[in-house]
């Protein structure tokens, strides 16, 4: 058999491995409890469905997520519009900062350091890409936490003046001068839509599918199937507030008890980096070995490969679901 075939053979399957593992890694994430529980949000709240979006076509911009239809919207719409809900207007030139600095940094990587051929154009597509995601998901945790910080107190506030009688839909813009951001902003919006006319549902419906948080959710159903079936809304809301806080130890739990995986995590990632930067200041040309010939880029492309694999997988077994 001649190297051709090989080779040939080789990328069918790898191609063919690589298709497996992504259809069984996309079956084990629509079976994760975030996933279930965002399948069952949008059954609950179309927010994506044409007829909603054709009745809000002369809605503001400000009350929701998406207007236009073509292909470059529909992706990167919802995106903004969470990109600009978790951060404001900042935060679509945090992200741009983030990924000018990743691509400078690769460009001063592929400059000043000895590396292979092959990696330097994988360098200067990943590293932005990289920087850009990561700074995204670092507003959106950031926002997630903030809101999920005075949630709770945000509900008993809501709780009491249910109970003293006043209706829900004026209470939403009252609470928003009482706390602090993001859920002053975020109910402030909710309570300047519905002094406009719009109706709670359509309001809720907008505001879940705008702030994507689960705790959330299940605050726009206890309203809605109170409004549909009646009842004790202060009590169901008291409730409420308690399941918010329990999930909310919980996290704090999760993040105490997988503290040591994080920082193993870490330290594992800077030796290989320490090891390299000793050998080069000690043995130079022992090391540019790995960088001057063609099977020491190869055997430096599989170490970062392993490297970054093992990364991930680490992780993810010391991340633990709290979604349920």
């Amino acid at each position: 058999m001649s190297n051709v075939d090989l080779i040939t053979f080789g990328v069918f399957a790898v191609a063919l491995l690589a298709g497996i593992m992504l259809l069984m890694l996309q079956d084990m994430r629509k079976q994760q409890p975030d996933a279930r529980i965002q399948a069952r949000v949008k059954a609950d709240f179309p927010a994506t469905g044409s007829h909603i979006r054709d009745a809000r076509h002369d809605v503001a911009d400000l009350f929701t997520v998406s207007r236009n239809e073509n292909l470059f919207t529909r992706w990167f719409g919802p995106k903004i519009s969470r990109l600009k809900t978790v951060a404001g207007a900042n935060g679509l030139r945090i992200v741009i900062i983030a990924t000018v600095v990743a691509e400078i940094i690769a460009l001063l990587m592929t400059n000043l350091l000895p590396l292979p051929d092959v990696a330097k154009p994988a360098l200067l597509a990943g590293l932005p890409l990289l920087g850009a995601m990561q700074s995204y998901r670092f507003l959106v945790e950031r926002f997630k936490r903030r809101f999920l910080e005075g949630f709770p107190d945000l509900i008993d506030l809501i709780v009491r003046a249910v109970r003293a009688g006043v209706p829900v839909t004026h209470v939403m813009g009252v609470a928003s001068s009482e706390c602090a951001e993001p859920l002053k902003s975020e109910f402030k919006l909710m309570g300047d839509a519905l002094k406009v006319g719009l109706d709670l549902e359509e309001v809720l419906d907008t505001a879940v599918a705008r702030i994507g948080i689960a705790d959330f959710s299940f605050f726009c159903v206890c309203l809605l199937l109170q409004r549909e079936t009646g009842g004790q809304l202060g009590e169901t809301l008291e409730n409420l507030a308690g399941i918010v806080r329990k999930r909310r130890e919980i996290r704090q739990k999760t993040k105490a008890l997988t503290g040591e995986a994080r920082i193993t995590t870490k330290i594992l990632a800077s030796v290989p980096f320490f090891i390299l930067g000793s050998t080069f200041m000690l043995n130079r040309a022992y090391l540019m070995v790995l960088f001057d010939t063609s099977a020491g880029q190869k055997v430096l492309m599989c170490a970062a490969v392993c490297l970054t694999m093992g990364l991930i997988i680490v992780q993810k077994m010391s991340k633990l679901d709290t979604a349920r």
